[in-house]
C-alpha cells in the first residue's frame, strides 16, 4: 500500500441533522450510478453439503 488515502470525510452539520437527513432521503430520486443494485444470491446447496467432502 503504497499509494495516498483519501482524507477521512467531514461534516459540516451535527450528527443528528446528518442522520434526519440521510433517512429522509428517497432512493427514487438517487441518480442511477449511485443507487445500489442486488446481487445474484449464491448457489443453494444441497441438505448435508457442506462443500468439504473428498471427491471419488
Amino acid at each position: 500500500m503504497t499509494g495516498q488515502r483519501e482524507r477521512p470525510l467531514g461534516l459540516d452539520m451535527p450528527f443528528d441533522e446528518a442522520l434526519e437527513r440521510f433517512i429522509g432521503t428517497d432512493p427514487k430520486e438517487l441518480p442511477d450510478k449511485v443507487k445500489l443494485t442486488r446481487k445474484k444470491p449464491p448457489p443453494k446447496r444441497g441438505p448435508g453439503d457442506d462443500g468439504n467432502a473428498e471427491q471419488p
